[in-house]
């Protein structure tokens, strides 16, 4: 989590890029400012992706997204014309 820190803590302005699993989109992650953008490109491989994640993560860096918001960050998914805040 300290390299997320470091990064979040360092960026200025709008930064915008892709999540490929193999050479399927399956996000685009944009941060701008304080906020933090994941819009789902293909819902099925973003699942995938998530479920890779969530089960190489070590015990300890499960509460990243705890520790994002409280750096100020407000995190919300897109899907389409959905949003859902984090």
């Amino acid at each position: 989590m300290e390299v997320v820190g470091d990064i979040l803590r360092n960026l200025v302005g709008k930064i915008h890029f892709m999540v490929f699993l193999g050479k399927m989109p399956a996000a685009e992650i944009i941060l701008e400012n304080k906020e933090i953008i994941v819009d789902i490109k293909n819902p099925l491989i973003a699942i995938e992706l998530g479920i890779e994640e969530f089960l190489s993560q070590k015990k300890r860096d499960l509460n990243m997204l705890k520790k994002i918001k409280r750096m100020g960050y407000t995190i919300r998914i897109k899907y389409k014309m959905f949003e859902v805040d984090l």
